[in-house]
């Protein structure tokens, strides 16, 4: 079992430090956390010029051998874009397949590069009036996030923007050595990481101590999983942020942490919030899909810069069910902002 590190002992933390590790930890766990180590400190010393092409061919391989996850996004392309030339299809697949890797790389170069007291230097930080208000009011809040631009970078900023106690919820990856040196590498930015699988027991006691969850939800979710449209068709989309702004009267906050075409440097957005004393007696569903609705303008303003190699829609309808069309405005909630695109 892995120990806390030293930065995430101490005060001020109102739930304890535990290990958020995989559950494969055989020999070849162990090799492949050690190529996939050396192949990262590589890359660390790369000029950029350099990195840019190996992050390029390492791309163009997975596009090609990657078929599942290139078909996916030929799919999630067309739903959310509409009709595209092939050639513009490709350009934004091939695009994600950078992105995915950009994300691990250029996070631990800003890291290992930029001292601590530096580091929002790095990042212009545009917040919205609504956002400030909430960060102001010190009762918690959901921070919630698309696989959109950097969102990894973004954890280091947070803590140093009056936000901390910060917990992000995440996903380990299987490889159990993987999964350990990736908790110490977030961590030491100073934020926490719990396990997505009993984050929710944890959110309470988070919120009742005017802390930050992060939470990036806009992809395929297992479990207690909620069909609700996302693009215009369904999907398996995630409840949690929604019953808790519900049951614990907290803001959401959707954001995102832009890429801005300067190496390690970010565009960091905090927009729109769905405020509680607003939201607090929508559905569950009207919530989510508000979420969504957020998202799909912040994606659609950047398509570069997202995921779109995620199958989001395996086993759900393709088309709507009946009576799933949006509920808004008959129910008297504030319509969507104006526009086709957030901030950035």
């Amino acid at each position: 079992m892995a120990e806390a590190p030293a930065a995430s002992r101490g005060d001020g933390w109102p739930v304890p430090w535990r290990s958020v590790e995989g559950e494969s930890d055989g020999l070849g766990s162990r090799l492949g956390a050690l190529i996939a180590h050396a192949a990262l400190a590589g890359a660390m010393h790369l000029p950029q010029p350099a990195l840019d092409a190996l992050i390029a061919t390492l791309a163009a391989i997975g596009h090609r051998t990657g078929r599942r996850r290139t078909r996916a996004a030929h799919v999630f392309l067309t739903q959310a874009l509409g009709e595209l030339s092939a050639r513009e299809r490709e350009r934004l697949t091939r695009a994600a397949w950078r992105q995915l890797l950009r994300v691990s790389v250029e996070t631990e170069r800003l890291f290992r590069r930029v001292p601590s007291a530096r580091l929002l230097e790095h990042f212009e930080v545009e917040t919205s009036p609504e956002a400030r208000a909430a960060f102001a009011a010190r009762r918690g809040l959901l921070l919630a996030t698309p696989h959109l631009g950097n969102w990894e970078a973004a954890l280091g900023a947070l803590p140093r923007l009056g936000l901390a106690p910060v917990y992000a919820v995440a996903k380990p990856p299987k490889n159990r050595f993987l999964s350990r040196s990736l908790q110490a590498s977030r961590e030491g930015r100073g934020v926490r990481i719990l396990s997505r699988k009993g984050a929710m027991a944890d959110a309470p006691a988070i919120l009742k101590a005017g802390g930050t969850l992060a939470l990036v939800i806009d992809q395929r979710t297992s479990g207690r999983a909620l069909l609700a449209p996302f693009f215009g068709r369904l999907a398996r989309c995630e409840r949690a942020p929604a019953v808790l702004l519900k049951r614990q009267r907290v803001p959401i906050v959707l954001s995102a942490c832009l890429e801005t075409g300067v190496p390690l440097r970010y565009h960091l957005v905090f927009g729109e919030v769905l405020q509680p004393e607003v939201w607090a007696r929508a559905e569950v569903e009207e919530i989510v899909q508000r979420v969504n609705e957020g998202f799909e303008r912040l994606i659609r303003a950047h398509p570069e810069q997202y995921i779109w190699i995620h199958d989001r829609y395996r086993d759900t309808p393709r088309e709507l069910a009946p009576g799933a069309e949006p509920r808004l405005a008959r129910r008297g909630l504030p319509p969507a902002p104006a526009g086709g695109a957030d901030p950035g």
